[in-house]
């Protein structure tokens, strides 16, 4: 199977991100995915220059807004769950009280960063689904 650049790109963006939730979502975690990603997205530049130097065509641009699409939709859910939990304590404060479940530090900036993190591989995901269907 022949994989066109920005398949293989976005192949190695997505393959980075399991790492990082798994690893606590810590910012030693984001590093290391960061210079992995500039080294794997490196190597893939070098061995394929002709074709990173060509750019996006129409297909290429078109699955990208797909992709794009369906992880702002994920992200923006994901912010409404968040404003929709601080609203939800800001009514009534007793509520996280009464749930051992919900006294997680900074539950917020959690579903915010997981909401990233999903839409992200929500995101590379539709590309990838894209450029499988089309071949």
């Amino acid at each position: 199977m022949n994989m066109a650049f920005r398949e293989k790109s976005i192949g190695i963006s997505l393959s980075g991100l399991p790492e990082e939730a798994a690893l606590g979502l810590s910012l030693r975690a984001i590093s290391l995915i960061i210079i992995v990603e500039i080294i794997f997205q490196g190597m893939l530049a070098v061995s394929n220059r002709k074709a990173a130097e060509h750019g996006a065509d129409e297909r290429d641009t078109l699955f990208a807004y797909k992709g794009n699409n369906f992880g702002y939709t994920v992200l923006a859910i994901g912010v409404f769950i968040s404003l929709g939990w601080n609203v939800l304590l800001e009514i009534n404060p007793a509520f996280i009280a009464q749930s051992n479940v919900l006294k997680v530090p900074l539950l917020t900036a959690h579903i915010l960063l997981f909401s990233f993190i999903f839409s992200e591989v929500v995101r590379f995901s539709a590309q990838l689904y894209n450029y499988t269907r089309c071949d």
